[in-house]
């Protein structure tokens, strides 16, 4: 099996968001209404970046930024899944005029990423 460690950037990096997400995100959410979308929990997460990065980074990247905020504020850590799980077709698939349009107001925060799943 091969050794594994993160680099001391990472580590910072993570430590970091562990930090924003108990001090910034967490009294968002603790605000936030059950069953409700969390617009101002959104909104954070956007002015923080954090949106943005689900199209920019990678898969490393996502789950220590995940796991990260998952540490402090599960709400915060499963807001932005959301965001990217609703956004991820248009980003991957989308054409460039859809992109245009939605995956900015992903990023920000300002518009809710949604999907929709039928089974027979």
């Amino acid at each position: 099996m091969t050794a594994f460690s993160l680099e001391p950037a990472q580590l910072a990096w993570c430590a970091e968001l562990r930090a924003l997400a108990a001090e910034r995100l967490r009294p968002l959410a603790d605000k936030g209404e059950p069953g409700r979308v969390n617009r101002a929990l959104l909104a954070e997460l956007g002015s923080l970046g954090l949106l943005g990065r689900l199209f920019t980074s990678g898969a490393l990247d996502l789950c220590l930024m995940r796991e990260s905020l998952a540490y402090a504020c599960t709400e915060a850590e499963t807001a932005l899944a959301l965001q990217g799980l609703g956004a991820h077709p248009v980003h991957a698939h989308g054409t460039e005029s859809q992109r245009a349009r939605w995956l900015p107001r992903v990023a920000d925060g300002s518009a809710v990423a949604a999907f929709a799943l039928s089974e027979p």
